[in-house]
């Protein structure tokens, strides 16, 4: 997971690495009291992905019976092994009624594409790649049977640390042949920050040694950038908010995100399909004490949520 590395330590773990579509056996039921959906995790394979492993597991909300949802995909951080390590953020997203696929591939860096960045760890460059190919195993017919996605609706990308690298390639290199409408980045680290012509969040910390504040905000800050787009800095928070140190509130404006820009319709109390009790307008852009920039996270160092304008501001 990256922190204080040396360019020797890259290299040790690179050298430590080993080296058809299958519906894996393997199926559990699972609840989560976040959101109103209960959930299943399954496992599956593709052969397509990189050979470091060819695993997704899926969960997948429990809707009444022809109930389709976004499809999400969520890519895992450096020596981060898919939903293994992101349990409960995976179990809360899905559970407010989205398809959550993580990939595990390239837990080290890629060996079958092996590209690498300057200042980046090794075989990372085309990581995003994998990000990109679930979303297209996501079409096969065989998957389209199983799985409850709504294939009208733009699919969302998010990850962690390098998959927020990933997230933001997807994102600003992708976004029109994938049918990507929106992205978030938990804390990711990257040296690159393409201009994401997406509604794109993304999160940070003054605790985040790893992957420092300036990466996140010199994505949000390019020039270029989409004019509705967020940035949170919250203080205290470390590289393994979304993980290790798991921050619930930090998947509830990831999910709040995700419904006002992939299911638009479910954004405000009194819309079609809006989910109870839930105003995820007032979430992301609200002034009120739930509100990303204004209490409902935390105290922020830099807090920024932009529509067009401006229009939420907290530092």
């Amino acid at each position: 997971r990256g922190g204080g590395r040396t360019g020797e330590d890259w290299r040790q773990l690179w050298r430590s690495m080993t080296g058809g579509l299958l519906l894996a056996a393997t199926a559990a039921s699972l609840h989560s009291i976040f959101g109103p959906y209960p959930i299943q995790l399954t496992s599956y394979n593709d052969s397509s992905l990189d050979p470091t492993a060819q695993r997704i597991d899926v969960l997948t909300p429990l809707g009444s019976p022809g109930e389709r949802f976004p499809f999400i995909v969520y890519a895992h951080g450096f020596d981060n092994r898919g939903e293994i390590d992101y349990t409960r953020l995976g179990q809360d997203l899905a559970s407010w009624g989205f398809v959550v696929a993580f990939p595990k591939s390239c837990h080290l860096g890629c060996k079958a594409d092996c590209k690498t960045l300057p200042f980046d760890p090794p075989c990372f460059a085309n990581y995003y790649k994998q990000q990109l190919r679930v979303i297209e195993w996501s079409r096969f017919p065989e998957i389209r049977a199983v799985l409850p996605v709504d294939e009208r609706l733009p699919v969302g990308v998010a990850g962690h640390s390098m998959g927020g690298q990933a997230t933001a390639f997807s994102a600003a290199f992708n976004a029109s042949s994938h049918q990507i409408g929106a992205a978030v980045m938990h804390h990711p680290f990257t040296h690159q920050y393409p201009p994401i012509g997406i509604p794109f969040l993304a999160f940070t910390g003054t605790r985040d040694e790893t992957a420092p504040p300036r990466f996140s905000e010199s994505l949000f800050d390019a020039p270029g950038a989409c004019d509705t787009r967020a940035l949170a800095n919250k203080r205290g928070a470390n590289h393994h908010e979304p993980s290790h140190t798991y921050n619930p509130a930090l998947t509830r404006y990831t999910a709040a995100w995700f419904k006002l820009f992939l299911l638009p319709s479910q954004g405000r109390p009194g819309s079609e399909g809006a989910v109870p009790g839930a105003d995820f307008e007032a979430l992301v852009f609200g002034h009120g004490p739930d509100s990303l920039c204004f209490g409902g996270d935390g105290p922020m160092e830099r807090c920024e949520v932009r529509r067009g304008l401006p229009v939420t501001t907290a530092e």
